[in-house]
Order: structure tokens, then C-alpha cells, then sequence
């Protein structure tokens, strides 16, 4: 009788736990739906013109990348603008770049908008000085009837600036090696450098620029990855 229990428990908890890990996949299921349905809304299908002035786009401006999706905020902008790997990104939304397809008019507004832009900016990079060390990203948003807006991610990275500082001292014939080793030797002390990033927006590349020279570090909050690749948020 005790085999015919035990057996009888065994099955019974091994039916509760195919239905518990049934109802985990179905609500993983639902979660993927959703997220691809979100994912289409935002990148809906472009018509043949469309998609031909795209590729056009893209073999016109080598150093930019570009990306066609509808958004609401700045800041959903910003996060698919981060997606970027080239020198700019630009974010067209879907119905300007089918107004770009079907009207020339348009279309020649919207590139002299960003041929200005990547010339600005180009040149804003230049009058940063030592602060576009701190700029990883620089993206143009020209959403619906040719609104235009800027944004630069920033980042402020102990061991990029180490790289940066030990790069000019280099330079310098003067420096020993043995200031090289002892500097070295205290760098590696350090661990996992901490970062710090953050975000700014801005109708020009006049206000980027300026917002960009006013970003005060020890009011952003601090990363530093973990033993296993995570990151932790520190107040500073």
C-alpha cells in the first residue's frame, strides 16, 4: 500500500508541476506576442519606395546609421538611437520617410536637415575638446512633418580615460618607464572600472552642445559590474 501511495504522490506532484511549468510557458508565450506586436507597431512595413530610398539613405551616408520606427518620447527615441554602432544615427519615423518616397520636395528638406546637422555636429565634436571623450553616441530624430531633435549619450569611464591619459603621456619622451610601471601597477589595483551614463536632449546642435558641456558627473549615478557581469546602481 505504501508503493501504491507513494506512486500515487509521485504522480501527483509531477502533474502539478507540468502545469505550473505550462503556465510559466504560456505567460512566456504571451510575453514574446506582446513584446512582437510592440516591436511591429513601432516598425511597421514600409512600402517599395520606401524601402529603396532607405537603402539609398544608407549607401549615400556611409558614417551613419539608420533606423525607421514610430515613437511617442525623447526618450524612446533615445533608446532605439543607442542601438547604433556608426559615427551618427538617424531615426526617421515611418510616415516621413513614405512623405520622403512620394515627394521630392520633402525629400530634399529632410537631407539638407541632415547634411546641416552631421556639418554642426562634425564641428560641435571639434569645439568639445576633452568632453567629446565623454560622447558615445550623437543621434538626429526627424519625426512626423520634419521635426528634428538631438540627442548624445555620455559616458564617463575610469578606464577609457586612463587609456586616454596614458596615450598622451606616451607621447611625452620624458616620461620613464619606471613612472609607467608604477602607474600601471595602481590602475590594475583598481578592479572593474566604474562608469557613469546618461542621456541629453535637445531641439539643436547649439543646445546639445552646450547641454553636453554642462553635465555635472557627480550627480549621476555610478555602475560598476559585479563578479558575474551585472551592474549595480551607486548613488554618488
Amino acid at each position: 500500500m505504501e508503493k501504491i501511495g507513494s506512486y500515487y504522490q509521485s504522480s501527483v506532484y509531477e502533474r502539478t508541476a507540468k502545469a505550473a511549468k505550462d503556465a510559466e510557458n504560456a505567460k512566456a508565450d504571451r510575453a514574446k506576442s506582446a513584446s512582437a506586436a510592440k516591436e511591429e507597431k513601432k516598425s511597421p512595413a514600409l512600402s517599395r519606395a520606401a524601402q529603396k530610398l532607405l537603402k539609398e539613405l544608407q549607401k549615400t551616408y556611409k558614417n551613419m546609421d539608420f533606423m525607421v520606427a514610430d515613437y511617442e518620447t525623447d526618450e524612446e527615441a533615445a533608446a532605439l538611437l543607442s542601438r547604433g554602432t556608426g559615427e551618427y544615427t538617424a531615426l526617421l519615423s515611418t510616415d516621413e520617410l513614405e512623405k520622403m518616397a512620394a515627394d521630392d520636395s520633402v525629400k530634399e528638406k529632410n537631407l539638407k536637415t541632415l547634411d546641416e546637422a552631421v556639418s554642426k555636429l562634425d564641428e560641435m565634436k571639434e569645439q568639445l575638446g576633452d568632453k567629446a571623450d565623454d560622447v558615445t553616441r550623437i543621434g538626429i530624430a526627424i519625426g512626423d512633418d520634419g521635426e528634428v531633435s538631438f540627442f548624445a549619450e555620455l559616458e564617463k569611464n575610469s578606464e577609457k580615460q586612463r587609456e586616454r591619459i596614458e596615450k598622451q603621456r606616451e607621447e611625452k619622451r620624458d616620461e620613464t618607464k619606471e613612472a609607467k610601471s608604477a602607474e600601471t601597477g595602481q590602475y590594475r589595483a583598481l578592479g572593474k572600472p566604474a562608469e557613469k551614463r546618461t542621456t541629453v536632449f535637445a531641439p539643436t546642435v547649439e543646445e546639445l552642445a552646450e547641454k553636453i558641456s554642462r553635465v555635472d558627473w557627480s550627480k549621476v549615478k555610478e555602475e560598476r559590474p559585479d563578479f558575474t557581469g551585472q551592474k549595480f546602481d551607486f548613488v554618488v
